[in-house]
């Protein structure tokens, strides 16, 4: 008896449509043991620029170190940073706009914990030079503790959101940090946006920065596109109109 090929077509579908999901995911690295992002620096201080160099430094561009030394500085501040932000999370305090009331918008970002190397030990790999940038990959187990930690922000209905930022590439590292800030701050804005008719005074949070962050120049500027796991822990609502 020949088996209908319809039948056999639509078991094939369905077995695919039931496997694919497991295939994907298994494809993706967990974040809960250990993170794995990568990380690019500039081989100049400034991109498409030389800064002035004294003789020692000049001399150097023979010796691979010092050719990369900025680089790798630049990597060494970059790392830590949102690696934090993947460990512990980052805290804000935001103070939407509101017309009516005559209220500017504010927004107050900080670390929730500094990363410390103590505790947490990053490991380089695999550097390698693209055009005139240097690109590694940066490992960092988590600690027991901060495993648990992870499993509470995943396992509990947070929502996931997603931030753009931008920041001039002059101010360096600290323009990268701002461009994050603002990356969460628009995260955060969008979302109270679609979620509260009425605007609220003042919010409270924390985000953890999950899956790895994307940096790239446009324009003299670093632009930073993020994800995260939401978790708000205070409201302030107007009492008044």
């Amino acid at each position: 008896m020949k088996r209908n090929p319809i039948k056999k077509i639509f078991a094939f579908s369905l077995f695919f449509f039931l496997v694919q999901p497991f295939l994907l995911y298994s494809q993706v690295p967990s974040q809960k043991e250990q993170l794995r992002i990568q990380i690019w620096a500039e081989l100049d201080a400034f991109p498409g620029s030389f800064e002035k160099e004294d003789t020692d430094t000049a001399a150097s561009q023979n010796n691979s170190k010092g050719m990369y030394s900025f680089a790798i500085q630049r990597a060494k501040e970059v790392a830590p940073f949102l690696i934090a932000g993947m460990l512990d999370g980052w805290t804000f305090d935001y103070v939407p706009y509101d017309k009516a009331r005559k209220v500017s918008e504010i927004f107050d970002f900080g670390e929730v914990r500094a990363f410390n190397p103590k505790v947490n030990t990053i490991e380089y790999k695999e550097p390698k030079v693209d055009e005139n940038r240097l690109l590694c990959w940066a490992y960092c187990d988590r600690t027991p503790s901060q495993q648990l930690s992870y499993e509470r922000w995943a396992s509990i209905v947070h929502p996931r959101i997603s931030g753009h930022g931008a920041s001039s590439v002059e101010d360096g590292f600290e323009g990268i940090k701002a461009a994050c800030e603002n990356a969460v701050k628009d995260a955060v804005r969008e979302y109270w946006r679609t979620m509260s008719k009425n605007k609220p005074k003042e919010i409270y949070g924390t985000v953890l920065l999950i899956d790895s962050p994307r940096i790239y120049i446009s324009e003299g500027q670093y632009v930073v596109d993020l994800d995260f796991f939401l978790k708000t822990d205070r409201i302030v609502l107007y009492s008044y109109f």
